[in-house]
């Protein structure tokens, strides 16, 4: 930059005048948010410049102005607070700035002068900087215009990272004497914002629907808070939207159903977060969320809720800013790609109310802070009680689609009749009454009279139903309207008279909104007198009202519905893996129904299954999955509202083997005779866990020569002690509670390495010899002298340097001090300096030790000699030492109580003395002591001997009541084995006052021996079964006992058996050896075999004794030929997709045979199964044993299909026996299926005697998964008055097609056009014929009833006799020429050709500028009354015309399908009779098509 001379006064001089008028007053100031603009856009060519520029902004970036052309252009922008100008001029490019210590952007007004003249360039701020530089290059050329604020739409490459448009007041800005503030456009406001000057103390007011405050993007990378205070009573409203990374990921916070919900988007995955306590009551509400990598975190007046920390969140890159209170367009499109359904509409709908002290991360912000604002104001206003949701629609809620919001208008206008109409008229404002519309959520409700009644007679006023007509202007949002109507889709029209007729009806799409709206255009066509208005047409708004319906919940799966798990462990069920979805229920209210007793356990219940949990247990992540070996079990489950169920859903799990790599291994290094933590940056593996916090345990394997491995206790709390320990979990390193401490004592000349050998599992998977060095680095501090201390009792003894004295390893170092570290401290006592206790980690040094600072004492008595140790290491930088243990003996003391404590044996149900010998408390000079029972006994009371009150419970004795044995304990006769007594004596005599170490606390324990009181109860009882002189294993599945008693085992029970007329029961090694006793183990582990001989039927006497009671029972014998059979209710459900286990429950075999191997049963499949395969060890298997139904290794694969059934035959062998089974199996569809409906049913229209294809929009079934060649109609009533025909496919080409009648055909036929219906009786004009239609899958759908109406075969055009006065006009309208009946007048193109014009005449179309004479016209502008005929003004009273009417398009066709025949019309004037005349055309090859 270079001095130049002195500003002159710039003479402005424009080359191109400016078109758009600038005022040279002054204007006023202009408010602009941070995405408005002005532009002056004409073609500009600046030689001089003199701008002046006045603005405040709190923005340290904003674009002030821009003059733009090709190349050359002007920008001053604010950058960083410093006000930025750049000035190019062809090749030529200037460039100036404020310094950094003058910032801008401090809210204060700032003027700024640019002055450009006579080659030189000044810039001035506030007075205080004056800068000049040289311009060299031309004039400034900008023919894009200038633009103030921002840059618009304007895309040019120099405006690559520019800075963001303004947000603050332009107080004044001229350009050579011309302002640029005037005209102000709708979104730059006149006058400077109060929002500009809020600061942090004041509220974000959003006070209208397109309210949206934009602040700098959110982060959470390390963790994220948003807290506001909200003040609304919105019951749908967006509150925060922060988008991120370049996956579609985003955090989403908003107002649903009155309630805070926090939406995550994370890669596939979706975490959906609900708060109970309702906000939209119009009272402050304090609002948090927090998040984090683990955890989401949403709290309302200080009650929050959370997921569980199982790490599904990720770090969330912001971009993009961070917005309040609203959606811009682009995150709103943003959250209906990500399957959200917000609608279009939602972008325009914002929060109505307030937010205070809002503060992000920490940090306070206001609207200052804020990039961009739309409709907001500073502070909370006190009108917005008064404002009304619903003017601006709904806000629309997840899953629902719909069109844009509609604008507010006033329905319907007012109608101001014109003078001289019939009476009818008098006092007319509108046309019609409008009622609400009542239709049941996801229903169908018809347009009806009531609705749209007219307002007055319309006999009276000479209109008719059908000239009232209705046209759609604005569809409704949540449906759509259905019309009944031949060529609907064309017209989009009805009449009164297709409501009188119930032909238009209002279908609900099923959103959850109660209200809706239909806005219609109302006109009339009648010819006569009626108000302009109602031709031109009145506006109506149909009000919509939807009765809400209970939707049933669904179940959603964030990341599909597959989850992998490893083997032999457990994976944590939550909202990351599947959902709950339901508009109309909080999660408080759903409950998960598992459909069969599965792997998932609660986490305070191991090893009880969990077959019902509720939706707030999954999203506290109370549940786990656990695998326990095989292949996993999928998870086939509903939830449940209360009163619906959703469908079946299926969690498929795949259960793979652990594989263990090594991550980390570095080792550890560490001084001698200090601790080191071992981290996972130290040891660490990795596993193939997908999704999975796999635990990882690692055991030591072999003996440590220099140290120990330790764990801290106390999940790792401060001041945990730590343990030696041989095993440990990754967990435990994550966590920093594993460490090496090094013990060797020993002098070494070099570094020691101890070699960790390590074993790591997850699972059942182990990956052995895992060697981890750890350097240990030798100590050059030693002890002169470690002399223990003895001490007496509790009294404090000194440590002096005669006990404890340090030294270096090489003499001639002497450091300043030594300091002994206390790396242990003493349990028995405590180590104090100066009367302070020391701790680990606190120390002393050599100078307190001289000074005899330090001392130790007992803080406990003993009447015996008792050992005590600290441990420490001395350091003196940068030497240390290994670590000592220094020794402590403390003396017997007399006075110290001395406990006998012995266990208490008592028989069940009975009693015992408590004697001295069991319980005592006595020192060498005191006996007396007093004992208090702290807590009772469980399983029985302690009581005074001989008492017969069994509620008096001693709870205080004395050494005197055990010495005399007045204290006994009584059980209460449970099956319980022990019991236990706390208790604390203390020595009598002494005070309140006492010494703490007179007190002796402990717990008494009981023994219970069991009594036999309870005699064996019989749980098996079957007839058993056995083939006509054969013999079988007698087994617990026969008969079987169980006893109450404790302890109780099967060798206890012992079975006698009688003498036997029908058989013998034998030992199965020794068959020779009859049997009369066995217990109820030989019979559980098959050693009993029964020998039949003699009668069909019998019973076996068994006397039952478990040593001392006694029972009998028989057992049915029954003998008959030898049988094999299967049960015949056996079935098996399995999920779509997924496996079942076919075991013995499953194909449960019935034999009297003797089988005692899995492997003398033999499967084999004859038949199926049709939509699966059997496995066996994962391979398809056709034939199978006995062993394998017993090990479950039998399994049933479905394919995915959607049929809900199977069927298995198996042939059975068993030896020389041989049966059949079949299985069936049920399949658990993911979704119920669809039923067979219909997707066309309508009436089909058939020319006279000719044939009419039925197409698949006439007729048309459908069925998911099911292809149109399976779903088959049957023709349950023929025709009447013709034939359903089908095109044969075998017709050769040459031949014409055969027509064969038919009974059935398929949805294929119609949709191939194949299915024709022939018109055989001239005199029927319809017809009707009933079907039934069926798939093969679900319930066929009956009695379908396809009417037909029978066409003319010439079009019916009609003429009526008109007059006309001489040189006068009439209009070729309806009702002097029509063509009847509903078919025709909806056919397209129809054309009349003047065959014969008049004589005395012409035909001309209105407002036709050559007045031409017409040959040919449409229909159409026949119903629009635009052709006349038009009289010469000659001397004739008659006059006639022939027209010939035809469809537009001719085309060729082979055979007679239904075509119609254009009309010949002869018509004249009415001084004669009319002449009118049908006329056919020829039947040859060419004839009119539709």
């Amino acid at each position: 930059m270079h001095a130049g001379p002195r500003p002159r006064t710039p003479a402005p001089a424009l080359a191109l005048a400016l078109t758009l008028a600038m005022l040279a007053e002054p204007a006023s100031a202009a408010s602009f948010f941070g995405e408005n603009h002005l532009e002056v856009l004409v073609d500009t060519v600046l030689t001089n410049i003199d701008l002046q520029l006045q603005f405040s902004t709190s923005q340290r970036e904003a674009l002030l102005l821009l003059a733009a052309g090709p190349a050359d252009h002007l920008l001053l922008q604010l950058n960083s607070g410093r006000l930025q100008v750049r000035l190019v001029l062809g090749q030529e490019e200037l460039r100036l700035q404020t310094p950094s210590e003058m910032l801008l952007s401090d809210s204060v007004l700032h003027t700024v002068g640019l002055t450009m003249s006579g080659g030189w360039a000044w810039l001035s701020v506030d007075g205080l900087l004056n800068t000049s530089a040289p311009v060299t290059g031309g004039p400034l050329k900008v023919p894009y215009g200038l633009f103030v604020g921002g840059t618009g739409s304007l895309g040019l490459p120099y405006l690559r990272g520019t800075s963001r448009p303004l947000r603050g007041c332009l107080h004044a800005a001229t350009l050579n004497g011309h302002s640029l503030l005037q005209p102000l456009t709708p979104d730059v406001h006149e006058g400077c914002a109060e929002e500009f000057s809020a600061g942090d103390d004041v509220a974000l007011g959003f006070s209208g629907p397109h309210s949206l405050a934009a602040f700098p993007p959110w982060s959470t990378r390390d963790e994220g808070t948003l807290e506001f205070t909200l003040i609304t009573r919105s019951q749908q409203a967006p509150l925060a939207f922060q988008a991120g990374g370049q996956h579609g990921d985003f955090i989403y916070l908003d107002i649903f159903e009155g309630h805070l919900r926090a939406v995550v988007e994370k890669g596939k995955g979706t975490v959906l977060l609900h708060n109970g306590v309702p906000v939209a009551d119009g009272q402050p509400h304090e609002v948090s969320v927090h998040i984090d990598a683990h955890q989401l975190e949403i709290s309302v007046d200080q009650y929050p809720t959370r997921t569980s920390n199982r790490g599904v969140l990720s770090y969330l890159e912001p971009r993009g800013s961070l917005l309040l209170g609203g959606l811009d367009a682009e995150a709103s499109h943003h959250l209906q790609e990500h399957r959200l359904g917000l609608a279009a509409g939602a972008v325009s709908v914002s929060l109505l109310g307030c937010m205070e002290d809002l503060s992000v991360n920490g940090q306070r912000w206001g609207l200052r802070e804020a990039w961009l604002t739309r409709n907001m104001v500073a502070g909370c206003r006190p009108e917005e009680d008064e404002y009304e949701e619903d003017a601006y629609g709904p806000y629309e809620v997840f899953s629902t689609l719909a069109p844009e919001v509609w604008p507010a208008m006033e329905l319907p206008e007012p109608c101001v009749p014109e003078p001289g109409l019939p009476p009818v008229f008098d006092n007319f404002t509108q046309l019609l009454t409008i009622s609400p519309l009542v239709v049941a959520e996801g229903g169908t409700a018809w347009l009806e009279w009531r609705h749209v009644q007219p307002t007055l007679d319309l006999r009276e006023a000479e209109l008719r139903k059908s000239q009232v007509l209705f046209s759609v202007s604005r569809e409704p949002r949540h449906g759509k309207l259905e019309l009944d109507i031949p060529g609907v889709r064309t017209r989009q029209m009805f009449t009164l008279l297709d409501v009188v007729n119930r032909k238009a009806r209002f279908v609900h799409n099923g959103s959850e909104d109660t209200s809706d709206q239909l806005v219609l255009e109302v006109s009339v066509t009648a010819q006569g007198p009626v108000p302009s208005c109602l031709r031109r047409g009145q506006t109506y708004l149909l009000p919509i009202q939807i009765n809400p319906v209970n939707d049933p919940p669904r179940v959603i799966f964030p990341h599909g519905n597959l989850m992998v798990i490893l083997e032999h462990t457990q994976k944590p069920l939550g909202p990351e893996v599947f959902q709950a979805y339901d508009p109309d229920s909080t999660c408080e209210g759903l409950t998960f129904q598992l459909l069969a007793t599965g792997p998932v356990e609660r986490r305070d219940k191991p090893g009880e299954p969990a077959t019902e949990f509720s939706c707030q247990e999954l999203e506290a992540g109370s549940l786990v999955y656990v695998h326990s070996g095989g292949p996993a079990q999928d998870l086939i489950f509903r939830v449940s509202d209360g009163m619906q169920a959703s469908s079946l859903a299926t969690l498929k799990v795949v259960a793979v083997r652990p594989a263990i790599q090594i991550r980390h291994n570095t080792g550890l290094r560490l001084a001698q005779g200090s601790a080191a933590l071992v981290l996972p940056t130290n040891l660490s593996v990795e596993t193939n866990a997908v999704g999975q916090d796999v635990s990882v345990l690692f055991r030591v394997t072999g003996a440590l020569q220099f140290g120990e491995l330790q764990k801290q206790g106390s999940g790792g709390a401060e001041g945990a002690e730590w343990w030696a320990t041989q095993a440990f979990h990754q967990r435990d390193l994550e966590q920093g509670r594993v460490r090496y401490l090094s013990t060797d004592p020993e002098h070494h000349a070099e570094d020691m390495v101890e070699k960790l050998t390590l074993e790591v599992q997850v699972g059942q998977e182990t990956l052995s010899n895992l060697s981890f060095p750890v350097t240990v680095q030798r100590a050059t501090v030693w002890l002169l002298r470690l002399e223990p201390l003895h001490t007496q009792n509790t009294r404090q003894e000194a440590l002096t340097t005669a006990h404890l004295e340090a030294t270096l390893e090489e003499a001639g170092l002497s450091p300043t001090t030594f300091h002994y570290e206390v790396v242990q401290a003493p349990k028995k006592g405590n180590l104090r300096l100066q009367g302070m206790r020391l701790s680990e980690g606190q120390g002393f040094t050599q100078d307190d030790l001289q000074a005899g600072r330090v001392t130790y004492g007992a803080t406990a008595r003993a009447s015996e000699v008792v050992e005590d140790v600290f441990h420490f290491r001395v350091t003196a930088p940068p030497h240390f030492s290994p670590l000592y243990t220094f020794p402590i003996h403390i003396g017997g003391d007399p006075d110290a109580p001395v406990l006998t404590n012995v266990l208490l044996s008592v028989p069940e149900g009975g009693e015992a003395i408590l004697s001295a010998d069991h319980l005592f408390v006595k020192s060498l000079n005191n006996a007396s002591y007093l004992y208090e029972v702290m807590e009772r006994p469980r399983h029985g009371r302690l009581a005074w001997q001989g008492t017969q009150d069994k509620t008096i419970m001693v709870t205080s004795f004395t050494n005197e009541d055990l010495l005399h044995g007045r204290l006994v304990y009584q059980h209460d006769d449970s099956e319980t084995t022990e019991d236990d007594i706390p208790f604390v004596a203390t020595r009598q005599g002494e005070g309140s006052g006492g010494t703490a170490w007179e007190e002796v606390r402990g717990v008494f324990r009981v023994a219970i021996q069991p009594v036999n009181d309870h005699a064996p109860v019989q749980t098996i009882s079957r007839i058993f079964h056995v083939a006509r002189g054969g013999q079988r294993l007698l087994t617990t599945d026969d008969v079987a006992f169980s006893d109450a008693d404790s302890g109780f085992t099967d060798a206890q029970l012992v079975l006698t058996r009688k003498d036997l007329l029908f058989g013998s029961i034998v030992a199965v090694d020794d068959p020779m050896r009859p049997i009369y006793r066995f217990t109820q183990e030989d019979l559980r582990k098959k050693r009993v075999l029964f020998m039949h001989s003699g009668a069909d039927r019998g019973w076996i006497q068994l006397q039952v004794s478990d040593g001392q009671h006694q029972a009998t029972t028989l057992l049915e014998v029954q003998a008959s030929e030898p049988y094999l059979r299967v049960a015949n209710d056996s079935s098996l459900v399995v999920p779509q997709g997924g496996q079942g286990t076919i075991d013995t429950a499953v194909l449960h075999l019935d034999t009297n045979l003797d089988i005692r191997s899995g492997d003398e049963v033999h499967y084999h499949v004859t038949a199926g199964p049709h939509w699966g395969q059997l496995l066996r060890a994962g391979q398809p298997a056709t034939a199978f044993f006995q062993r394998d139904l017993l090990n479950g290794a039998i399994l049933y694969s479905h394919n995915g299909s959607f049929s809900p059934r199977d069927t298995l035959a198996f042939s059975v062998d068993a030896g020389p026996m041989h049966t059949d089974a079949t299985l069936q199996v049920t399949i658990a569809l993911e979704r119920p299926l669809a039923p067979l409906h219909l997707v066309q049913h309508k009436k089909v229209y058939v020319f006279q005697g000719e044939a009419a294809k039925i197409r698949r929009d006439h007729l048309e079934a459908a069925q998911e998964t099911v292809p149109p060649a399976d779903i088959v109609f049957s023709v349950k009533t023929p025709p009447s008055a013709g034939y359903l025909v089908m095109l044969s496919h075998a017709t050769p080409a040459a031949e014409p097609p055969s027509l064969d009648p038919v009974k059935s055909f398929s949805q294929e036929a119609v949709d191939a056009g194949r299915v024709l219906y022939l018109h055989s009786r001239p005199e029927f004009w319809s017809d009707t014929f009933s079907l039934d239609v069926a798939s093969g899958l679900g319930a066929p759908l009956k009695g379908i009833h396809m009417e037909l109406e029978v066409l003319p075969t010439t079009i019916p055009l009609e003429a009526q006799n008109f007059s006309v006065p001489e040189g006068g006009t009439c209009t070729l309208a309806p009702p002097l020429l029509r063509i009847t009946g509903p078919y025709f007048p909806m056919l397209p193109g129809l054309v009349l050709q003047v065959l014969e014009p008049p004589r005395h005449g012409a035909l001309r179309r209105e407002e036709d500028p050559q007045n031409r004479t017409l040959s040919t016209f449409s229909w159409r502008e026949v119903e629009e009354q635009l052709i006349h005929y038009v009289h010469d003004g000659s001397e004739t009273r008659t006059d006639s015309f022939i027209l010939w009417l035809m469809p537009q398009r001719w085309t060729a066709r082979a055979i007679p399908y239904p075509l119609p025949s254009p009309s010949c019309l002869s018509t004249t004037s009415p001084l004669s009779s009319p002449q009118t005349q049908a006329c056919r055309c020829g039947r040859g090859a060419l004839c009119p098509s539709l």
